[in-house]
């Protein structure tokens, strides 16, 4: 079975490829890479409550990050001639306002969740040089990079359809000057319609009548 290798393509041009191990630019394929999500919560702290009520408040992009090997020893030429092709990963392209975008692949196809293939900008790149000859040319370097996960807003529209946000723990609300309960349940549901449960887990008759200052209990819903 032939040897799979990590291959790093960019928007700006495609014949400019990066790939690992086996070639005379990337001699070895990593031996891990890591892929980290964040996920963004709003806390609301309720008096007498230990602990704050949390909403989920939109996720944050994925970061992908590897370590790629160069070695020119055995040729006995200058390493920084092909750590540059990662590293002018990192600067504004020719022609462009930003750095390249990349799609980074290494064997079978699977989901996203899997982690490859992954496209995103370089975040981070840190060179160093670990190897010299008696001159001082660099034959050996390891390259740190991470990268930010980027996609298109119609992309993950068509990936999750957006849906009404609800709190994910029922909590208490102070009314303000000038709100409403359609616009709490706006604020609170992302839908201004859903201002029924308020009232009604609140006794209230008239919506359109609310008292400044009073600790109004919003709930949880589906």
């Amino acid at each position: 079975m032939a040897l799979e290798h990590v291959l790093i393509e960019t928007d700006t041009d495609p014949s400019e490829q990066i790939q690992a191990a086996g070639t005379a630019r990337v001699f070895f394929n990593p031996n891990q890479y890591t892929l980290q999500k964040r996920v963004n919560w709003r806390e609301t702290k309720s008096r007498g409550l230990d602990l704050p009520q949390v909403q989920f408040d939109g996720g944050g992009p994925r970061s992908f990050a590897l370590t790629l090997v160069f070695d020119s020893y055995e040729s006995r030429t200058d390493v920084r001639a092909l750590t540059r092709q990662v590293a002018k990963l990192a600067e504004v392209a020719p022609g462009l306002d930003r750095p390249p975008v990349c799609k980074i692949t290494w064997g079978p196809a699977g989901d996203r969740f899997a982690g490859l293939p992954f496209i995103g900008v370089v975040e981070s790149l840190t060179q160093k040089f670990t190897l010299f000859l008696d001159n001082g040319t660099p034959v050996r370097a390891t390259l740190d990079v991470q990268f930010k996960e980027i996609e298109s807003p119609e992309k993950q529209l068509k990936r999750t359809p957006r849906k009404r946000s609800s709190p994910l723990q029922a909590k208490t609300r102070v009314v303000q000057q000038g709100d409403s309960l359609w616009g709490i349940a706006a604020k609170e549901y992302g839908d201004p319609a859903r201002w029924r449960p308020i009232a009604r887990a609140n006794g209230i008759v008239n919506p359109r009548v609310l008292q400044p200052g009073a600790a109004l209990f919003i709930p949880s819903v589906e």
